[in-house]
């Protein structure tokens, strides 16, 4: 059965807003703190090879951990953004 990762608690809608009628069943829910972190989640559920961003992890400008500037733009300890 095909699944998708879908941000949000609503389930995923066209453009128009409609809900999706193929998406009737939740089959579990990923907490987060970054959409790598969530990617990472779901593809080790899915049984998939480990997620790769496709871009390099960098110091966090304010703490110092690293996350993707390039990807999301979110460091997941002290929650700045860059965009």
């Amino acid at each position: 059965m095909p699944s998708t990762l879908a941000a949000g608690e609503d389930p995923p809608c066209f453009n128009d807003g409609t809900p999706e009628p193929d998406c009737e069943q939740l089959f579990w829910r990923i907490e987060a703190a970054t959409w790598e972190e969530a990617m990472a989640i779901y593809h080790l559920r899915q049984g998939w090879e480990p997620y790769n961003p496709g871009v390099k992890a960098m110091p966090c400008p304010e703490c110092g951990s690293l996350f993707y500037p390039e990807g999301s733009g979110q460091c997941w300890k002290c929650e700045k953004r860059i965009c």
